[in-house]
């Protein structure tokens, strides 16, 4: 039987120990951000004004209080998948999230922002109990060589799945009975999603014997001290925190480079997310096709040099002012240098998926099974980290004057910093 190919000659892809995950992790990715493009997009059109809060203020709180689960509560949501049953875990999990979504139902209904909020920080704990399970459980229900290809299939999906629910979110929420076909949508995708968590193939508990500690400060502590004293998780949740660092920071510049240095309309902002989410999946893909299984950072360092070099010549490329008039989709496109800078960007999302996707997977191999879902959590706490600090600082330096493309310029430059780290890593393994 080749590498790859599973019950009766079947990729793996299409058998029970992947499939039933793979859609799981794909419905709920993209619920999470159908739900909260239209808490977005309500509040940028209809509630800032009524609560005379700022936009961007609500927007950031929002997207805030989902991120906040991920730094309180993945030390204990790595401690559960590591002592109980995953597969049952993602059942009860996916149960949750139709509730919230139930929920998120009635919010929209009765136009209640708070509500909204609830159900969206709902989603961020949501979300932090199901990483653990779904990165810890893949090595278990894979063989070695299909596993890194496993992961490029996951990050694929996932980025697709979240520039869906962007658009489709955005999409919906403002259009005649929106807010209703956007309810009916998420409660559908919920429900399918518990469907396809029942499918997912029991692969027994990885430590029975744990003791759950419920200080949640006291086990974030002792999870990042444990994951930090390895070599190989050290450098390898850096790697990856720095990826999602870099993402962050690209796609919160995107609109303003669009707008004010492009003179680009909200169809070219969809089209750079769409292009950086699907350069990161083809990334992943590309990644998978070169290693052939292999488990190895061997590529990482080219790509982060490439990322260096692409940034660069991005910015280079952009115009110091715009043109002055928002122009459309087709007026866009007829510039060779639109082209090109949309070229780069596609080719900084390809790198970084090039890099996350090895390093997914020497976390999973290099990790003993009783550890694997802590470990993972723990590299959830430092993304977070990564994410909310990093965007602290981008914001710092707009504020001190510093220009969009200049942070892009920065950020980029900053890649060859960890270049050392992942060399580092690659000695090691």
């Amino acid at each position: 039987m080749e590498d790859g190919m599973g019950e009766k000659g079947k990729h793996f892809l299409l058998t029970r120990r992947f499939l039933p995950l793979f859609l799981t992790q794909f419905l709920g990715a993209f619920n999470d951000n159908l739900f909260r493009q239209a808490v977005i997009i309500l509040i940028t059109f209809r509630f800032a004004a009524e609560v005379s809060v700022a936009p961007p203020i609500l927007t950031n709180l929002a997207v805030g209080l989902f991120i906040l689960p991920f730094f309180l509560f993945s030390a204990l949501a790595g401690q559960l998948a590591d002592k109980f049953e995953k597969s049952n875990q993602i059942v009860w999990i996916k149960l949750w999230e139709i509730i919230l979504m139930i929920i998120g139902a009635f919010a929209f209904y009765a136009e209640s922002l708070t509500l909204m909020i609830i159900v969206l920080a709902g989603l961020g704990l949501q979300s932090t109990f199901f990483g653990p399970i779904k990165y810890g459980i893949l090595p278990d229900l894979m063989k070695r060589t299909e596993l890194l290809s496993a992961n490029a299939l996951v990050e694929a999906a996932t980025f697709v799945a979240i520039l869906l629910g962007l658009v489709i979110g955005g999409m919906l929420v403002l259009s005649k009975d929106g807010l209703t076909q956007v309810s009916l949508f998420m409660i559908g995708i919920a429900v399918i999603g518990t469907l396809t968590g029942r499918m997912v193939p029991k692969t027994g508990q990885a430590a029975p014997d744990l003791k759950i500690n419920l200080n949640i400060f006291a086990s974030t502590g002792q999870l990042l001290k444990s994951s930090w004293s390895n070599d190989i998780s050290r450098r390898a949740i850096i790697g990856i925190s720095w990826i999602w660092l870099l993402g962050t920071i690209f796609i919160a510049q995107i609109p303003d480079i669009v707008k004010n240095r492009l003179g680009g309309d909200e169809q070219i902002v969809t089209l750079f997310m769409a292009c950086f989410s699907l350069g990161i999946g083809a990334g992943s893909l590309i990644c998978s096709r070169l290693l052939k299984g292999v488990i190895t950072a061997r590529l990482a360092t080219p790509a982060l040099t490439a990322l260096t070099i692409a940034s660069i010549a991005m910015v280079a490329m952009l115009p110091a002012t715009g043109p002055g008039a928002v122009v459309g989709f087709e007026a866009f496109l007829q510039s060779p240098t639109n082209i090109m800078i949309t070229l780069l960007m596609i080719c900084i999302a390809v790198g970084a998926g090039i890099v996350i996707v090895p390093l997914y997977a020497i976390l999973q191999d290099r990790t003993d099974r009783q550890m694997r879902s802590r470990t993972m959590a723990a590299t959830n706490i430092v993304n977070s980290g990564f994410m909310a600090v990093g965007s602290l600082v981008a914001a710092g330096l707009i504020g001190a004057g510093i220009s969009s493309p200049q942070v892009l310029l920065i950020t980029g430059a900053a890649n060859l910093i960890f270049i050392p780290v992942i060399k580092r890593l690659q000695h090691s393994l």
